[in-house]
């Protein structure tokens, strides 16, 4: 098995399509975290000669302090990943499964290594990998420009956060990607195709999305409330605030549209996306079992 997920980590490592994400990924990243500390700078009369224009609520622009510190920087970071992770997952995991389609390899890999299991779970162990080495690079990213602009504006350190504050995070926004991952898979197998899986993945996100988005009728209770939370989305925010509120930033500043009280708990949170992960790992692995692997497109 480790033999399988060497080998997985070599060919994604060394595709074109891993760097560009890699690339996309940190550069929105840079864009995000400049965009924030040009506000700050602004409502401190930084680049005008000492005139303040004030864009935001106070609040808002204490949130962003925040996001230009330490460790706050960290939580800035991994809602980054949650945000924009999710659409790379989906186009690194539709790139590297369905071109095996294409190119014929699935079949002469699996005439060397005939247990399709194995193949479908280092498959995914790479790709996990690459998605947490991706995450690292980010929060390296992240602590260097956090010493730069901390540098140039007066940036707030938040409460202290705890040791296991930083790992946690990460596997938390590693987890949160995993549905869009398997989602992905099962559809590139369902599909046997880059463009099947791109599609599927694509249409979870948005459909997952959408019904997000009526997060607020949770307000209502009963049997509506348990229903929306029985979808992916309202409890990965549940993770993602989790994560932002361990590096000492509360997303509700930012966040109007979404009552952060009808989230589901931590708990069922992770049971939740751990369930959908499953549903979507068995029906690729059934389904890898049962179809026919040919040729070269």
């Amino acid at each position: 098995m480790l033999n399988l997920i060497r080998a997985e980590w070599f060919k994604l490592t060394r595709r074109p399509l891993a760097w560009v994400l890699l690339a996309v990924f940190l550069t929105l990243l840079v864009l995000l975290l400049a965009t924030e500390f040009l506000l700050v700078g602004l409502h401190d009369g930084l680049f005008s000669g000492g005139a303040r224009l004030a864009l935001l609520r106070e609040e808002q622009v204490a949130q962003f302090r925040l996001h230009l510190g330490f460790p706050g920087i960290f939580g800035a970071v991994l809602m980054h990943v949650d945000g924009v992770g999710g659409m790379c997952a989906i186009a690194l995991a539709a790139g590297a499964l369905g071109s095996e389609y294409s190119w014929g390899t699935l079949r002469t890999q699996l005439a060397r290594q005939p247990n399709r299991g194995r193949y479908l779970i280092a498959k995914i162990a790479g790709l996990l990998l690459v998605l947490l080495a991706g995450i690292l690079l980010a929060l390296l990213l992240g602590a260097l420009l956090a010493l730069l602009f901390s540098a140039l504006v007066s940036s707030t350190s938040g409460a202290a956060a705890s040791s296991l504050a930083l790992p946690l995070g990460v596997l938390r926004s590693l987890y949160v990607l995993l549905p869009y991952l398997l989602v992905t898979v099962a559809s590139c197998i369902l599909g046997r195709s880059v463009i099947a899986g791109a599609v599927g993945g694509f249409l979870f996100l948005v459909i997952d999305g959408g019904l997000g988005a009526l997060s607020f009728l949770s307000s209502l209770g009963g049997l509506v409330r348990v229903l929306l939370n029985l979808i992916v989305q309202p409890n990965i925010n549940t993770l993602i605030v989790l994560n932002s509120r361990s590096f000492g930033l509360e997303p509700a500043v930012l966040t109007r549209t979404m009552d952060l009280s009808t989230l589901p708990s931590p708990l069922q949170a992770t049971l939740v996306i751990g369930a959908w992960s499953a549903l979507f790992f068995a029906y690729a692995y059934r389904s890898l079992l049962r179809r026919d692997i040919g040729g070269a497109a």
